[in-house]
């Protein structure tokens, strides 16, 4: 007898489900947005441009409205009032879980989103040991080096494409922070690679089908058999060797659920690749958007070179306090990700109906919020399209005006906890540049790349460097 293979099953359930009728006859709905195509709405555009779309569709309807997706209806909500609401949502009334099925492959059966939410808020509180201040000492020190190593490499003057060298350098620093020191250089290649395939089963079908037996979907599969093998291996010599090891993956090995339940070797390989996706990639693109903006506008950039010889005076050698009153650097970092936040459509599936500024949303839509276009409100950041890290410095700080406003890692109680690390990661990467090179751009343009779900620039975003003859401090 023959037998359906399960990821096929899945596959054609989850396409059979496209065909549902959306629920436009219910009463009240926010208004459609016009445009779309037979059975798949809005999908193309906000394939192509999804934040022009959300921009035109606040234009004419204003903090919430409706668009048609493949086999759901999508609601977005943008302003500071519907980012509010959207981000007080408890669990139980709207999921994250149902809106990211395409990352269960990846993380895992079981593991972050396709977990009880229960379940996964313990499993994020798990990352809470590993992201106290004696560890993040630790991480800076891990920082620096990899700045200096990797940096060291560059020549007199040369030309980059930044967006590699940002994907390049974090990821170095992402494996020292996870694995360890030894592990960065003895198995980075290795872990890049199979990083790689897993990412590249990330796209806009595995939205809709994440099991659909593509290229691309298979290698993701292969890629997470062999992560999983190599992380055993790992994890086996840690349970072995009672040597200490101040990383993520040892605050792991040594962590248990509630009920006294220690994480098998598959939760701890997927929770580690849910805090890569969460902070690594993401960081990449931000550290690309970083260099762009800079060449853009030196005075900033001046400035900044200002803030590290005021801070660092005659020293080379830079710590975690001194990354912690690098200010300006912070809000510069902050700056870059309001413009050019890396994830620009975050999605909940609602589980109880709700109504907003008098319109109702039904049960079983998808509510959609987005930091692109939620953090260019100009009644919440005055003139929203330029470059001013000075709003975010004190006097200004239009960020605490506006809770929830500034929305790259989340808001509220929904907010990233790798925030703390992502500032740290590009700070210190960004000391040491500014201290030791100058910038100039190379193209006319440099503008945003959305063929992949952590939106970039457009490659290959290149930048010329030049090696100043003494670090900015000496």
């Amino acid at each position: 007898m023959f037998t359906v293979p399960e990821h096929v099953r899945q596959t054609a359930t989850t396409l059979l489900s496209t065909l549902k009728p959306l629920p436009l006859d219910t009463p009240n709905l926010p208004p459609m947005l016009p445009g779309g195509l037979p059975f798949v709405g809005h999908a193309s555009e906000l394939r192509s441009n999804p934040v022009a779309m959300v921009q035109r569709g606040r234009d004419m309807f204003g903090d919430i409205f409706c668009v048609r997706l493949p086999g759901t209806l999508g609601v977005v909500m943008t302003g500071h009032a519907a980012q509010e609401k959207y981000f007080r949502f408890r669990d139980d009334e709207v999921s994250q879980r149902e809106a990211y099925q395409l990352m269960t492959p990846v993380f895992g059966k079981g593991i972050a989103y396709d977990a009880e939410p229960q379940i996964m808020k313990e499993q994020l509180g798990f990352f809470h040991g590993a992201l106290r201040e004696s560890r993040l000492r630790t991480y800076t020190d891990g920082f620096i080096a990899e700045s200096e190593h990797f940096f060291g490499q560059w020549g007199q003057t040369g030309e980059v494409n930044m967006l590699e060298v940002g994907n390049e350098v974090t990821l170095y620093t992402s494996t020292r922070c996870l694995l360890g020191d030894k592990m960065r250089f003895k198995l980075s290649k290795e872990f890049s690679e199979l990083y790689a395939d897993l990412e590249g089963g990330i796209n806009v079908i595995s939205f809709f089908a994440p099991y659909l037996p593509l290229p691309a979907m298979r290698r993701r599969d292969k890629a997470r058999v062999k992560m999983v093998e190599l992380i055993e291996k790992i994890v086996a010599e840690r349970r072995s060797d009672p040597e200490s090891h101040e990383d993520i993956l040892q605050t792991l090995v040594e962590s248990s659920y509630a009920d006294g339940r220690k994480l098998t070797v598959d939760e701890i390989t997927g929770l580690i690749l849910t805090i890569m996706f969460a902070g690594h990639h993401t960081s990449g693109v931000t550290f690309s958007w970083i260099a762009v903006l800079l060449a853009q506008h030196p005075h900033i950039f001046r400035r900044l070179v200002a803030e590290q010889r005021e801070i660092l005076g005659d020293r080379e050698r830079i710590t975690y306090d001194d990354l912690q009153k690098m200010k300006l650097l912070e809000a510069t970092i902050k700056e870059a990700l309001r413009l050019y936040p890396p994830i620009i459509l975050v999605m909940r599936r609602v589980l109880k109906a709700f109504d907003f500024q008098g319109k109702h949303v039904p049960e079983g839509s998808m509510i959609i919020a987005s930091p692109a276009a939620g953090q260019r409100v100009p009644e919440i950041f005055p003139e929203p399209h330029r470059f001013d890290p000075d709003r975010f410095m004190p006097g200004r700080e239009e960020d605490k005006r506006w809770p929830y406003g500034h929305i790259a890692f989340g808001a509220g109680r929904h907010r990233c906890m790798g925030i703390v690390f992502a500032q740290l990661q590009l700070r210190a990467l960004w000391s040491h540049l500014l201290r030791n090179f100058e910038f100039d751009l190379l193209d006319p343009s440099y503008p945003v790349d959305y063929t992949n779900l952590i939106v970039g620039p457009r490659p290959p975003c290149r930048i010329r460097y030049r090696r100043v003859q003494q670090p900015a401090g000496a």
